[in-house]
């Protein structure tokens, strides 16, 4: 019986939020059973197509944006830029919650029965079982992040997580976990697809899935928010040696590097930031303040101006702009970790590199000269400026605020106003209410 309600509860998730066509069978007594390796193929595509898109909703809580007045109507995101979270309007936004958790469990369905699975290769079907504990990883991730607090190795082991799911059990009661039990699963997920998954790297087009490279990269963002640089840094390395290419903006500026067809890619999974939500920001002056912006090749690729000073995102408009993982962020990582652990020529290496494929030749070699004179912790401080202006409107910004300064942050739209203070407890997501009412044990 219990099988039986783990395959209902399959079709229930298929049926409502994702349709992958027609890619499994429907068996006597109403069994939901993928048999073969294709069968498990298509569910971890259901899986993949389900990967909510907060982390563009995210970005109105951060200081990259501010909201347009002379849009029409923008109730829908007033209460999230203004970090109004416990009597938010009934037609705010909502963060996904439950969308994560499906996505988990399809990856949990590919865990458990993927191995016995029919009419593949051993190698097809350990890739897929090991991109199912990758997926699973980022999911977990990506709601820790969330609704978790941000990891802190001298309180990890009490801070409040969120709920691991790593069966499919409809009678399970579901508790959060700690901030250390989330993240020493999400490594140990991560392990367990390392010795599974042999895609070194997938072509464009199926870049959607991971691969070694993005499973390199998953590892290297994690161990950073842990604050273990040293880990972080080798498998950032271990990224750049399957593919090190950078998208090169002076050669040619009319691709940007966060396109699924970028040369940089390295996970083409979420969206960036959608067009609908770019008519109802203006990016903020503190960013703008970040750029050159005649030797900056990024500003005209990242925003476009709308006149008498203000500017808009351009991300989101491209159908291509699909982000998850990128190797700006491998180049960024290397020499955050580096500088934090005091190896500051490496950083400026690495940060250089970047740079170079970003800015005007004369302005990059001034660049040069003034990084060669930075200090460690105005190394790092310029490292953060840069991860900035790099990941504008990707989702990074909210997660790196939560993982390292939690700074002070004042919005303000048609005369109403609201600071976000250094640390305060709003840079962690109350559950949803609908999550409380359907588990008390997420009570706020």
């Amino acid at each position: 019986m219990k099988k039986l309600n783990i395959y209902i509860a399959l079709l229930l998730a298929v049926v409502s939020f994702s349709a992958c066509d027609d890619y499994l069978d429907v068996k006597p007594k109403d069994r939901v059973i993928p048999e073969t390796a294709d069968d498990f193929r298509a569910l971890i595509t259901s899986a993949y197509n389900g990967v909510p898109a907060d982390k563009m909703r995210l970005t109105f809580r951060t200081d990259e944006l501010k909201l347009d007045n002379s849009a029409w109507d923008l109730s829908g995101v007033k209460d999230i830029f203004l970090w109004n979270d416990v009597n938010s309007a009934a037609n705010t936004v909502q963060f996904s919650y439950q969308s994560f958790y499906k996505a988990i469990m399809y990856a949990n369905h590919i865990i458990d029965e993927g191995v016995d699975a029919t009419k593949g290769s051993t190698e097809e079907i350990d890739q897929i079982v090991g991109e199912a504990y990758l997926l699973r990883a980022l999911m977990h991730f990506n709601l820790v992040n969330q609704y978790g607090l941000p990891y802190n190795a001298s309180t990890a082991s009490t801070d409040r997580g969120i709920p691991l799911s790593l069966k499919i059990d409809t009678e399970a009661e579901y508790v959060p976990n700690t901030v250390e039990e989330v993240y020493a699963q999400i490594t140990l997920d991560i392990d367990a697809a390392m010795s599974k998954i042999n895609v070194d790297r997938y072509e464009t087009g199926l870049n959607y899935r991971f691969s070694k490279l993005a499973a390199w990269a998953l590892k290297s963002r994690v161990y950073l928010y842990m604050g273990d640089f040293a880990t972080a840094k080798t498998a950032a390395l271990e990224a750049l040696a399957i593919n090190s290419d950078l998208q090169d903006l002076v050669a040619d500026a009319s691709l940007a590097p966060h396109m699924y067809d970028a040369v940089e890619s390295i996970l083409a999974l979420e969206t960036v930031f959608y067009s609908e939500i770019k008519s109802a920001s203006l990016v903020s002056d503190k960013l703008l303040a970040l750029y050159d912006q005649t030797n900056d090749l990024r500003f005209g690729l990242y925003f476009s101006d709308e006149g008498a000073g203000n500017f808009k995102p351009n991300k989101g408009t491209e159908s291509g702009s699909k982000c998850s993982f990128r190797n700006a962020e491998m180049y960024l990582t290397v020499a955050e970790a580096a500088a934090q652990t005091d190896d500051l020529e490496q950083a400026r290496t690495y940060l250089n590199q970047l740079k170079e494929k970003r800015l005007l030749t004369d302005f990059y070699n001034t660049e040069v000269t003034r990084i060669a004179g930075l200090n460690k912790a105005e190394l790092i401080a310029e490292i953060a400026n840069e991860r900035f202006r790099e990941f504008a409107f990707e989702g990074q910004r909210w997660f790196d605020l939560r993982r390292t300064t939690q700074e002070q942050i004042e919005h303000s739209y048609q005369g109403e106003s609201a600071t976000l203070q250094v640390g305060d407890p709003r840079y962690t997501l109350r559950f949803p209410q609908e999550a409380v009412d359907n588990n008390p044990n997420l009570n706020n």
